[in-house]
């Protein structure tokens, strides 16, 4: 069975639905599938002008502009330049068409967002194959409420989206929530909606034994504004005044990054070490002993489930999250890992302090590995994608 994977971002990215992607794609080489990717103009190679590469047994085929303002990024985008992006979506769609005739391909999975989708729909409709549309994220609700223009801006891409999901042959969406908000949408409502959650690829995971018995804390993930972080800086800066000497570390990057490093700026024990490749990531959680995800409570975390905490989760780290919705589908508060209530400082800083004293951490830590390796592992969740392609093969 050969799938195309239709792409807004991938490797070498490496947000959070760039691993989710690379993970699903390793994981279905290994079941037997022949998984084909291709690219949006907006995500360059991994080696500079490449039009097709090899990445760990994956053709993946590069339909990059060459131009660095249209690159993926978390900050805002001009106007301008997000009109300029549209136009490309007429010679993307003819790549997409072309890849999936040569390549023969059986089914198309297109991965959020509409620019994927509409390629996609398109090529299922002239080689009359399967498409498949995946949602991981409300991402036009970063657009709601700013302004009258920034609120019709969020009207137009929430009509993509759900026109993207109708003209679908199946919906997949990895998590309860995004499939609650989306079921509830009138184009939808007579959609067969599958969930794939988040997992971990357990071949990637190499634990190393960490040397410093001292109990570092950390943040490891993209600094952004929905993460909480000021909040997390702030509660680490009145126990530092209250003697704490543990270390508060942050792995990564992002928009908020300065005006963190401007909040810590009086407190010697919190460090900002920068981005790291994934093949580092093992290094990386050696370093540290407890994992905390502070999301704010909005619509969006309230939605999405990140794939950071069950990371942490396989590399045996204690988590404690704040509890959105996104984090209790991940998390079963003192099982699996520690819930405080989301933006109350008084919560998070007594739970720091709970668990510093709790002598029983290991076994909570222990539920959460086997979670991850019973139930959240891609080698289970290539199997429902199989399934999912199979049913549509079948139909047409």
């Amino acid at each position: 069975m050969k799938i195309l994977h239709v792409l807004y971002q991938s490797l070498p990215n490496t947000a959070g639905s760039s691993i989710r992607s690379r993970d699903l794609i390793n994981a279905q080489l290994k079941n037997g599938i022949t998984p084909i990717v291709i690219t949006s103009p907006f995500q360059p190679p991994l080696y500079v002008d490449l039009k097709k590469e090899n990445i760990e047994g994956v053709i993946y085929y590069r339909t990059f502009s060459n131009n660095r303002n249209e690159i993926v990024a978390e900050g805002n985008t001009s106007l301008f330049i997000q009109l300029k992006k549209i136009i490309h979506l007429v010679k993307f769609t003819r790549t997409v068409y072309d890849i999936a005739k040569k390549e023969n391909v059986n089914l198309i999975h297109a991965h959020a967002m509409f620019f994927c989708a509409f390629a996609a729909k398109y090529s299922s409709l002239k080689l009359n194959i399967p498409f498949v549309y995946e949602v991981r994220s409300l991402w036009e609700e970063r657009y709601k409420r700013k302004n009258i223009f920034k609120y019709i801006i969020f009207s137009i891409i929430t009509y993509l989206e759900t026109f993207s999901m109708y003209c679908s042959d199946r919906i997949i969406v990895i998590n309860n929530a995004l499939k609650d908000n989306i079921s509830k949408r009138y184009l939808i409502k007579n959609k067969i909606i599958s969930i794939v959650p988040n997992a971990v690829d357990i071949s990637n995971i190499k634990i190393i034994e960490k040397k410093n018995k001292d109990i570092v804390f950390a943040y490891i993930g993209t600094l952004s504004p929905i993460e909480g972080l000021g909040l997390l800086i702030k509660v680490f800066n009145q126990l530092h005044a209250d003697g704490l000497t543990n270390k508060l570390v942050f792995y990564g990057d992002g928009i908020e990054k300065k005006a963190l490093e401007l909040l810590a700026l009086n407190n010697p024990l919190i460090q900002f070490k920068g981005s790291f490749l994934p093949s580092q990531a093992s290094q990386v959680y050696s370093t540290v002993d407890i994992v905390v995800n502070p999301r704010i409570s909005n619509l969006l975390t309230n939605s999405v489930t990140p794939l950071k905490p069950l990371e942490a989760m396989a590399f045996r780290k204690l988590v404690i999250a704040s509890d959105v919705a996104g984090m209790h589908e991940l998390i079963t508060n003192e099982k699996t890992g520690f819930l405080f209530k989301a933006e109350s400082e008084s919560s998070l800083k007594k739970i720091i302090i709970d668990i510093l004293r709790n002598k029983k951490n290991n076994v909570v830590i222990n539920n959460a590995y086997n979670e991850i390796q019973e139930n959240r592992n891609w080698q289970l969740n290539s199997l429902k994608y199989t399934k999912i392609y199979n049913d549509l093969i079948n139909e047409k």
